[in-house]
C-alpha cells in the first residue's frame, strides 16, 4: 500500500492537536463529572427541601384544624349548648332562638380570630346538627345519614379526614361559594359516662390548605401528589393537572429515586416527606430533563471553555509548527516553484538556528551555484550553435533569391526589355542588401512587406497585367517581428510555381489576428502541392518535432522546409505553420504564432 506523504507542518500540526486535544478532553471530563455531582447534589436538595416544605405546611394546617376540634370537644359551653338545641326541639320559638344564639357564640369563640377554618359544624349521634361560619344554623342532617358516619365512628374519637368535598349548604346567596372545596376533619366525642355523644366537623378551604402544593416554592416545574395513611390520594383533585397520571404512593420506601412514568414517557426524580403529626405522605415529582436542565446550563459552559481553549490550542498549534516547519518549508517552496527566468538564484532566508536546516541550505546553494557554472557554460554553446545555423538556412537564402532573379533578369534581357531589366536590377541590389544582412535573424511584418512589393514589382515588370498580387494586412500586424525572408521566400515560391500554368497569376497575402493568435496566409493559382511532396515535406517537420534533428537542405525545393526550421529554431513549437492545395486549385501556406496583450510572438 502506498504511503500518503504530508509535509511537515501538517505532521507537527497533527501531533499538536492530538496532544492538546486529550489533556483537554481529559480535563473536561474531570471538570464535568465533578460539577455534573455538585449541581445534581443541590437540585436533589432543592427538589427535597420543597417537598419537606409543603409537608410541614400541610401538617402545621392540618394540626389547626385538630386543635380547634379539640378545644371544641373539651368545651363545656359548646356541648351542653349543642345538646340543649338538639334536646328542646318543641321548645317556643323564643326560646330555639335564644338556644341557637347561644350555641353559635359558644362556636364563635372556638373558632377564634383563624380566619383559615372557614366552618365548624356539630353532629348528635343519633340525630340533629347544627353549624357556624361560611353558614350559621341548623344544617338538616343527621349524622348516621352520611358517608363519612361509619369510618369517623370507627376511629373512637380519633380524627378522620376523608377527600375534599363541596358544601351543598353553602350558596352564593349566603356569600360563599357553592363548588369550591372544603377539606374536613372529624372527631366524635363522649359524654361523662364515655358512650358517643356526637361528632365535630372542623372545614378549611381545600385550595387554601394545600396552597404550597398548587404553587411550590421552587425553580422547578414540581407535580405534588399527597396522600393519607391508607395512600387514599388527597391532593390534586381528580381532573385537575396530572391528577390520575401516576401512583406514586407505593414507592414511598425510598427517600428519593427516578422512575419511569409510563403515563407521560418520561423519567422522573421523585422524593418523599412524611407529615409528622397527620401522616401525610407528600410526594414530589419533577421531569429529570427539566430537572436536569440546570445541570446542562452549567455544563454547557464547560463546553464553550473547551471550545474557546480548543480553537486557542488550534492557533497555537499552528503557530508553533509553522515556526518550526517555516524553514524547511522554505527550502520546499523555493525548489517546487523555481522561476525558470530565476531557477539560478539562491535560496535566501533568515537564519532558522537549527543546525541540519542551515548546512542543507549551504549544500544547496553550493549545488546551485554549480549548476549555474556548467548550464551557463552549456547555454553559451547552444547559442553559438543556434546563431550558426540560423546564418547557414539564412545565407541559402542569398543563392536561392539570385538564382531566381537572375533567370529573370536573363528572361526579360532575350525579350528586349531593356528599361524593366535597369529598374529591375535596381530592385534586385536593393532586396539583395536586405538579405545579405546577418545582423538580425528577425524583421516587422512591415519591413517584409515592403520586400516583398519590390520583388513582385520586379516580377511585373516581365509578366505585366498577367501577374496580379494582393496585400490584405492588418495594421495592428505591421509592427510584429517575424523570422526574417520568411513572407520574402513564400511569395517567390508563389511566383515560380504559379507561373508555370497559363495566365493570368493571382499572388494573395493576407494577414490578421484573431483572440489568441496571429496568421499570415501566402495564396496562389497555381498547381498547387503535389500529394508526394506534401507527404515529403510533412515527414520532415514531424521528425524535426520529434527528434530536433535539422536535415541538410537543398537549393531546389528547400524554400517551405527552410521557413519552418527556422520557426523552431526561434520558437520551439509554439508556432503555427500549415500547407496545402486550396479547393479551387493553387497552392496556400500558412504561418502564426500566439499573440500577447503586447502584440509580440510567443
Amino acid at each position: 500500500m502506498r504511503t500518503k506523504h504530508k509535509s511537515i507542518q501538517k505532521i507537527l500540526y497533527s501531533h499538536f492537536i492530538v496532544i492538546m486535544l486529550g489533556m483537554l478532553c481529559a480535563s473536561a471530563a474531570v471538570l464535568s463529572l465533578i460539577q455534573y455531582r455538585n449541581l445534581r447534589a443541590n437540585a436533589e436538595r432543592e427538589v427535597e427541601k420543597t417537598c419537606a416544605a409543603i409537608a410541614e405546611d400541610i401538617d402545621m394546617q392540618i394540626s389547626q384544624m385538630d386543635t380547634i376540634c379539640l378545644n371544641a370537644i373539651h368545651s363545656t359551653s359548646v356541648k351542653s349548648s349543642f345538646a340543649a338545641y338538639i334536646n328542646n326541639t318543641y321548645a317556643s320559638p323564643y326560646d330555639r332562638s335564644r338556644l341557637k344564639s347561644t350555641l353559635a357564640n359558644a362556636i364563635t369563640a372556638i373558632k377564634g380570630v383563624d380566619f383559615s377554618i372557614r366552618q365548624i359544624n356539630l353532629y348528635g349521634f343519633t340525630g340533629g346538627s347544627y353549624g357556624a361560619g361560611n353558614y350559621t344554623g341548623e344544617l338538616y342532617k343527621n349524622a348516621p345519614e352520611q358517608p363519612w358516619f361509619e369510618a369517623a365512628a370507627g376511629c373512637h374519637g380519633h380524627r378522620y379526614i376523608p377527600p375534599a368535598q363541596t358544601n351543598s349548604l353553602f350558596s352564593e346567596s349566603a356569600g360563599t361559594e357553592s363548588n369550591r372545596y372544603y377539606l374536613s376533619l372529624y372527631r366524635m366525642y363522649y359524654n361523662e359516662y364515655m358512650h358517643p355523644e356526637g361528632f365535630i366537623e372542623v372545614m378549611k378551604y381545600y385550595d387554601i390548605l394545600f396552597r404550597h402544593a398548587y404553587a411550590p416554592n421552587s425553580s422547578y416545574d414540581i407535580h405534588v401528589a399527597v396522600y393519607d395513611s391508607d395512600g387514599r390520594l388527597l391532593f390534586p383533585l381528580a381532573g385537575e393537572k396530572k391528577a390520575e397520571q401516576y401512583f406514586y404512593f407505593p414507592h414511598k420506601s425510598s427517600e428519593s429515586l427516578e422512575i419511569f412514568n409510563p403515563c407521560e414517557n418520561t423519567r422522573e426524580y421523585v422524593c418523599f416527606s412524611e407529615a409528622d403529626y397527620c401522616g401525610f405522605t407528600v410526594a414530589a415529582a419533577v421531569d429529570c430533563a427539566e430537572f436536569l436542565t440546570p445541570v446542562y446550563q452549567s455544563l454547557f459552559w464547560i463546553i464553550f471553555i473547551f471550545l474557546l481553549l480548543f480553537v486557542l490550542c488550534l492557533i497555537f498549534a499552528n503557530a508553533i509548527s509553522k515556526k518550526i516547519s517555516a524553514p524547511i518549508k522554505n527550502i520546499y517552496h523555493f525548489l517546487s516553484h523555481m522561476d525558470p527566468q530565476q531557477q539560478f538564484h539562491e535560496i535566501r532566508m533568515e537564519d532558522s538556528g537549527i543546525i541540519e536546516i542551515e548546512k542543507l541550505r549551504a549544500s544547496l546553494n553550493e549545488a546551485i551555484r554549480s549548476l549555474k557554472n556548467a548550464t551557463d557554460s552549456m547555454l553559451l554553446l547552444r547559442e553559438q550553435e543556434l546563431q550558426a545555423q540560423m546564418l547557414a538556412l539564412q545565407s541559402q537564402m542569398n543563392p536561392h533569391f539570385l538564382h531566381n532573379s537572375l533567370l529573370n533578369i536573363a528572361a526579360m534581357a532575350e525579350e528586349g526589355l531593356t528599361k524593366p531589366v535597369a529598374q529591375m536590377c535596381r530592385d534586385v541590389s536593393s532586396i539583395l542588401r536586405y538579405i545579405s544582412s546577418n545582423k538580425e535573424q528577425v524583421s516587422s511584418v512591415e519591413e517584409e512587406l515592403e520586400h516583398c512589393d519590390l520583388y513582385l514589382k520586379c516580377m511585373k515588370l516581365r509578366f505585366g497585367d498577367s501577374l496580379q498580387y494582393e496585400f490584405d494586412v492588418d495594421d495592428s500586424m505591421l509592427d510584429l517581428p517575424i523570422p526574417k525572408l520568411c513572407i520574402q521566400l513564400l511569395v517567390e515560391n508563389a511566383a515560380k510555381f504559379s507561373t508555370q500554368i497559363s495566365p493570368p497569376w493571382h499572388i494573395t497575402i493576407h494577414g490578421y489576428i484573431d483572440e489568441t493568435c496571429w496568421y499570415i496566409e501566402v495564396k496562389d493559382n497555381g498547381l498547387g502541392f503535389d500529394k508526394e511532396t506534401a507527404q515529403r515535406l510533412r515527414c520532415q517537420m514531424d521528425r524535426i518535432l520529434q527528434h530536433g534533428l535539422l536535415p541538410s537542405l537543398e537549393l531546389n525545393g528547400m524554400g517551405i522546409l527552410n521557413i519552418f526550421i527556422r520557426f523552431y529554431l526561434i520558437y520551439g513549437i509554439s508556432f503555427i505553420f500549415d500547407f496545402g492545395t486550396l479547393p479551387q486549385g493553387g497552392a496556400i501556406v500558412k504561418i502564426g504564432g500566439l499573440f500577447d496583450e503586447k502584440t509580440k510572438p510567443l
